[in-house]
């Protein structure tokens, strides 16, 4: 069936609006006509009557906004209702001149043709609105629903009654056997126990939901409304045969109309969400006032008995106080009310929002995973499809997506583009909220401007820094190394050039000789560290593997682990960073952890390098001060737009240090 605007079928809709308001109204004016005494039947009567209105209307505002399945039951709901009051009052006419004759057989309608659709609120509704998809015990309570109100419409229309103590069936399908007979009504008292039975599970189930997913709008009124409905059926599983008590037969019909001042808004809400455009003050009105009413009314008869019975006289100063009081509670009920229905229509205030994403943002990583959580957060707040974050200058807007902008002490900080879910679009409501949680996006995101600029700034002031350690080794390496070799060599020369009985002079020179060499040695060794050759020339890796292999003389076993192509790609200097990291953290466990083995671990994963250095050593005391190495690697991570974390080793034994670094 194709879809008109809005995501419905706007004829349809308006065919079971006509029709199920038809229905009630040729049922009233039947009523009339019929002039029926006012009993049970009649209340029922009136149920039936207020529910064809009721759903009718429900079931026409969701078919002509979005074709769901709880809009067919919703209308089944109406029709059924509206035949049922129509038939009743048909059967009014048609009985009242020949009350003893039999029935006609179109009567059975009155008992039945509401049953697929009333029961279907109860047993099937809760489920279907409680999430995108049931879970397994939803599917399995949507069967067994489904096959309750299934067997109870059959036992209806095949019940023989009042046969065989009468020769006739009310129902013209009455299947006339004497073991049937005796199975009906017993059978049909044990379905009416299902129907409460399951009625009340569909309520637990949507409060559960409720209570787990608190952004779940509508449930919790859904489960006062079912659960209304199926308190309806208790009086008639205590008194399957016999009359109750009028304060008892009151308490069905009057609990199922308590029960449409939940249930309608729970289904519009839950159903259509942001699809409420245009009639969201219509439905939060409509419903602050029946709520209002039923509460006061309910308040003033409560207090006016209550009264009754603790004041002496004939109930005046009773009623005169009860009046009073109820006067007085106009005012702060309403506000009460109106604060938790404009929560279910319109969704979440903005301060419980803006606490969300507060939280959210103070225990957030880096920017970008900041940004990301605070657009998720917002997205489930408000219930929207889907809500990203651009900055300044950024593309990307679709048709669909409403821009809201972000600035910071009036400097544009970039857009929040919102883009609401299919069929919906948003109220001024929801605009002005986002409007007040843009002022904390904004600052997220200048936020994170800031530290991407602190981090380019770092790792502009890391390459500067090596650059210089390259120029630095090279002039060592080159110039001053080579110098200081040839001050050695001349002084071998001067040496050869002494006369004979100048030993004084001769050993002077062999020391000047040996502590030149000494230095150049450490020239050389100075040049390696700053840059290593093997760091430039074959990588990370190798370099790593060619540190490890200086301590295996004095008994620490380094094994050097790279998983995956780790550091092939690393950029200069982020390998010279972690060169450094690593042999300041291998020289600290062969001075001072007492350990056999070190593992050095390197992998990459979400666009990081991850280096660990983990030892069997001693571990780190609790409370221990940091040392000049241990800064010295922060430092050194932290340059590079890293980060350096120690902790236990793996069985609580050594230290851990992992490293996450960009690559």
């Amino acid at each position: 069936m194709p879809e008109g605007r809005g995501g419905g079928h706007r004829r349809v809709a308006a065919a079971v609006l006509v029709t199920a308001w038809g229905l009630a109204l040729a049922g009233i004016a039947l009523a009339v006509a019929a002039g029926a005494p006012w009993d049970s039947d009649q209340g029922f009567f009136l149920v039936d009557t207020a529910d064809a209105l009721v759903y009718g209307l429900v079931a026409a505002v969701v078919l002509s906004r979005r074709l769901h399945p709880v809009g067919w039951l919703v209308a089944l709901t109406a029709l059924g209702t509206g035949v049922s009051a129509v038939v009743a009052q048909l059967g009014e006419l048609a009985m009242g001149g020949a009350p003893d004759g039999p029935p006609p057989p179109w009567l059975v309608l009155q008992g039945t043709a509401w049953v697929p659709g009333t029961l279907a609120l109860m047993l099937v509704v809760p489920y279907l609105l409680a999430g995108e998809r049931p879970s397994r015990g939803g599917r399995a309570a949507v069967g067994a629903g489904v096959a309750v109100i299934a067997a109870s419409l059959a036992v209806r229309l095949l019940d023989p009654w009042p046969w065989p103590e009468a020769d006739l069936s009310f129902s013209p399908l009455g299947v006339r056997g004497e073991a049937w007979a005796r199975l009906a009504e017993p059978l049909a008292w044990w379905l009416q126990l299902a129907v409460v039975v399951l009625g009340f599970g569909g309520a637990g189930y949507a409060a559960w939901t409720r209570w787990r997913d608190r952004e779940a709008r509508g449930l919790g009124w859904l489960a006062i409304g079912v659960a209304l409905i199926s308190a309806t059926f208790v009086p008639l599983l205590a008194w399957p045969e016999g009359e109750p008590g009028r304060a008892v037969a009151l308490f069905t019909p009057l609990a199922h109309l308590a029960s449409q001042a939940f249930f309608p808004a729970a289904i519009l809400v839950t159903v259509l969400r942001r699809r409420l455009f245009g009639i969201d003050l219509a439905v939060s009105r409509t419903l602050v006032w029946t709520l209002l009413t039923g509460l006061l009314v309910a308040g003033h008869l409560a207090s006016v008995a209550l009264l009754g019975l603790l004041l002496p006289g004939e109930g005046t100063v009773a009623r005169v106080l009860a009046t009073a009081g109820t006067a007085a509670a106009i005012q702060p009920v309403r506000g009460w009310l109106q604060r938790r229905v404009d929560r279910l229509v319109y969704g979440e205030a903005p301060a419980p929002a803006l606490t969300r994403v507060g939280r959210h943002l103070g225990s957030a990583g880096p920017p970008e995973e900041a940004l990301a959580g605070m657009a998720e957060s917002i997205a489930g707040s408000f219930r929207l499809g889907a809500v990203r974050i651009l900055g300044p200058g950024a593309t990307g807007r679709s048709p669909d997506d409403v821009a809201v902008p972000l600035s910071v002490r009036g400097e544009p900080a970039g857009v929040l583009l919102v883009t609401p879910r299919p069929g919906e679009r948003l109220d001024r409501r929801a605009r002005a909220a986002l409007d007040e949680v843009a002022p904390v996006v904004a600052t997220a995101v200048r936020l994170a401007a800031v530290t991407r600029a602190l981090r380019e700034s770092r790792g502009r002031l890391a390459a500067a820094r090596d650059d210089e350690r390259r120029l630095l080794r090279r002039e060592l390496h080159d110039e001053i190394g080579p110098a200081l070799a040839g001050v050695g060599l001349g002084l071998a020369a001067v040496r050869n050039l002494l006369p004979p009985g100048a030993e004084r002079a001769d050993e002077l020179l062999a020391r000047l000789r040996e502590e030149v060499d000494a230095r150049v040695e450490e020239v050389r060794v100075l040049a390696r560290g700053l840059v290593p050759p093997v760091l430039a020339e074959l990588g990370l890796v190798a370099a790593l593997r060619e540190l490890v292999m200086r301590y295996e003389a004095d008994g620490l076993t380094v094994l050097v682990r790279a998983a995956g192509g780790a550091g092939d790609r690393t950029p200069p200097e982020v390998a010279g960073a972690v060169y450094a990291i690593v042999a300041e953290a291998i020289r600290n466990v062969a001075r001072h952890a007492r350990a056999g083995l070190c593992v050095v671990e390197l992998g990459v994963s979400e666009g990081l390098l991850k280096v660990a250095v983990q030892d069997d050593g001693a571990g780190m005391a609790a409370g221990a001060r940091q040392g000049v190495g241990t800064v010295s690697i922060r430092e050194r991570a932290e340059g590079v737009g890293g980060t350096a974390l120690w902790s236990p080793g793996e069985g609580g034994r050594g230290t851990r240090l992992e490293l996450r670094l960009p690559c």
